[in-house]
């Protein structure tokens, strides 16, 4: 009877596959129209040849040095949802989103603006003027917790100066993004922010109301611990190890090619070619290669990253103020005010004619809006107190963005060796 055939593994390298995340676009060059570009972020390769390989050895993998800069650099970054934290009244029972524009700031910077933009958000508007209604000390040295033991690190501290008798304020977690995105499982700036545990602010008199603090030490410079993520893996279906990579973290993948660290995200962080260098089993009948990137939460890389675009186009005009009710403004006279400022966006509002006692014009969220109206949360002592048909103004996107394209990548290249798959 003669000996079954098996598939066996031997011999010198037989094949090398080259891999490069431009291949998906004609000639390898992008379109000038973005609206006709696609993200690298998840490509399958049709490689016939790959159904007579066994195995393949990593040779090398390199990212551009270049993409990750909207999250690499800042702790800002709508793409990674981490601009999103909810501000919580509990002298009221009500909870806030602050939306944080994605501006190229690190968390130092942050709290020198948060002040402002939670004046923004629908907490804000105070009649009293343009004051910022949460104040915001980052500390260093001694923490508020433990005034004795001077700790090395630092941390942060907040109270209500927007109402007579201050409200009681905290921070949570966003768990659903304003696009529908379940981000209850992802790295936000509630985490960056060092948040866990946080005391709340006392609600009291004016000016003795005790301040909100952290427990936890934050850090003003970003590195993979305290980014939007730790690390990227590069992974694929058709590809699998020999045996489960040992990872401190419990969502690692199992089928991983590589994986990106440090700043940048460019750095290979497994070994490649020679003798210590990473090979991977080729799934038997394997006609085409899969390569994904995701993140250390098993989250798929973001396939666009909205980039700041400063406002070009011509102003829009309004005509009209009212404060209706006791925590909003009505501005008329808009035109395609659901299309051009929908609700959740901010808008910088300023005067050109007339004058509407009370008002006071800044930056402000949009809560809602009609084909010709924006209404925006401003806080006043009676009904109609600011009325003034006549009243003229601009009113103009602050932190417009564009998803359009790919941006900023990532783009790759992957050199593979393989290894034939042969029968005696």
């Amino acid at each position: 009877m003669a000996a079954p055939v098996t598939a066996v593994q031997y011999g010198p390298v037989t094949s090398t596959i080259y891999l490069n995340s431009l291949d998906r676009y004609p000639n390898g060059v992008p379109p000038a129209a973005s609206s006709n570009q696609t993200t690298a972020t998840d490509i399958t390769f049709s490689i016939p040849g790959l159904s007579n390989l066994a195995t393949v050895q990593v040779y090398s993998t390199l990212t551009t040095s270049t993409w990750f800069n909207q999250s690499g650099y800042s702790a800002i970054s709508p793409a990674f949802y981490t601009n999103l934290i909810n501000l919580v009244d509990y002298t009221a029972g009500t909870t806030y989103l602050i939306t944080i524009p994605p501006t190229a700031q690190n968390i130092s910077t942050l709290f020198g603006n948060l002040g402002k933009y939670v004046m923004a958000s629908g907490y804000g508007g105070s009649a009293s003027g343009n004051s910022v209604p949460l104040i915001i000390n980052a500390n260093t040295g001694a923490p508020t917790f433990d005034p004795i033991s001077a700790l090395t690190g630092q941390w942060w501290t907040w109270y209500d100066v927007a109402h007579t008798s201050p409200h009681s304020l905290g921070w949570s977690r966003v768990t659903t993004a304003p696009d529908g995105t379940n981000i209850a499982n992802r790295r936000q700036l509630f985490d960056l922010l060092g948040l866990a545990n946080h005391v709340p602010s006392v609600a009291g008199l004016a000016g003795v109301q005790g301040s909100g603090y952290t427990t936890a030490v934050f850090q003003t410079s970003l590195f993979t611990l305290t980014g939007p993520i730790r690390y990227m893996d590069m992974i694929s279906p058709q590809l699998t190890n020999f045996a489960p990579d040992v990872n401190t973290n419990s969502n690692a993948s199992s089928n991983v090619i590589a994986r990106f660290g440090a700043t940048t995200f460019n750095i290979n962080l497994f070994p490649t070619a020679g003798i210590s260098g990473k090979v991977m089993k080729v799934a038997p009948g394997s006609t085409s290669l899969r390569i994904q990137l995701v993140d250390d939460q098993q989250n798929p890389i973001p396939a666009n990253y909205p980039v700041p675009v400063p406002y070009q186009g011509a102003l829009t005009a309004g005509v009209g103020i009212l404060s209706s009710t006791l925590s909003n403004l009505t501005f008329s006279g808009i035109s395609n005010a659901n299309t051009n400022f929908p609700a959740g966006t901010q808008v910088n509002i300023l005067q050109t004619s007339g004058s509407a006692s009370g008002w006071v014009p800044g930056v402000y969220q949009v809560q809602s809006a009609t084909s010709n109206t924006v209404v925006v949360p401003y806080v006043t002592t009676s009904a109609n107190q600011i009325s003034n048909a006549t009243y003229g103004f601009t009113i103009a996107p602050v932190w417009l963005t564009s998803k359009a394209g790919n941006q900023n990548g990532p783009e790759y290249q992957i050199t593979l060796v393989g290894i034939a798959r042969t029968t005696q």
